[in-house]
């Protein structure tokens, strides 16, 4: 007598599933933030005048290509208050914790780079290869608050333990104008637009839906007005819900009115 195959199948009120467990598949996603419209002028701080051993300090507070129209420094992150994914959703090789120190450094009077992220648990080395000193003040929430002072050559290790609930600032006291920002994520999932405006975001879960969140440190209110791949839409708080296939995910041109960021 010949065995039947037994198939992998649960059936239950003449719905059938498969008994296996599929994998997850992955994805990345990129996209380009530019200004839609105007760009300002870049402008110098006054008060940097003569320190550092520049003619000009340059303002950060709205970085725009003049070529492109890229913004840099926007921040497009999955929101872990809304999309709770626990470490074992995370992909494989971003499960563990990096063993590299995500690095800030002092160059020509600011902090290099301007905006950085960092996984929960990492500890972030705060470089000085300036001639002069700088401190580095910390106003974290949830971690404990530091203000190290950092002599020229030197470094200082910034210890994080839990998620921070938003971007965290970074001064100096010593030069007022110098400010940063820092995300600490319980997560690995956090894009910063380069120079151009570029956002990749690599390793993400597909076929799930996924929160995600827009941020820079100039938005007014928040940036809720945008036009994605050509077509206008509305990101309320600067959120949005996204479900990516496997493979690559490029939305193209995520274009922002300038009025959505404070005028200075």
């Amino acid at each position: 007598m010949r065995l039947g195959i037994v198939s992998p199948l649960l059936c239950v009120m003449g719905f059938c599933v498969s008994g296996e467990t599929q994998a997850q598949k992955w994805a990345d996603l990129t996209m380009t933030v530019r200004l839609d419209g105007e760009a300002p002028m870049p402008r110098a701080f006054a008060a940097a005048a003569g320190f550092c051993g520049l003619a000009n300090v340059m303002e950060e507070f709205l970085v725009v290509d003049p070529a492109t129209k890229g913004i840099a420094n926007i921040v497009f992150m999955i929101d872990s208050k809304k999309a709770k994914l626990e470490r074992h959703q995370f992909h494989p090789d971003l499960q563990l914790l990096p063993e590299a120190k995500p690095e800030i450094d002092n160059i020509d009077c600011a902090f290099v780079p301007h905006v950085t992220a960092i996984r929960a648990g990492q500890t972030l080395l705060m470089k000085n290869t300036a001639p002069i000193g700088h401190n580095a003040k910390f106003s974290f929430f949830k971690n404990e608050e530091v203000n190290p002072m950092i002599v020229a050559g030197g470094s200082r290790e910034i210890q994080t333990k839990v998620e921070e609930p938003g971007p965290i600032k970074v001064e100096c006291s010593i030069h007022p104008w110098m400010s940063g920002y820092v995300i600490v994520a319980g997560h690995p999932y956090v894009g910063i637009s380069d120079k151009v405006g570029k956002i990749v975001i690599e390793k993400l879960p597909a076929g799930i839906e996924l929160d995600f969140k827009l941020w820079h440190e100039s938005q007014n209110k928040s940036i809720e007005e945008i036009s994605l791949s050509g077509k206008k839409g509305t990101w309320p708080k600067g959120s949005v819900k996204l479900t990516l296939r496997e493979g690559a995910n490029d939305f193209g041109n995520l274009l922002i009115k300038p009025e959505r960021f404070k005028s200075k």
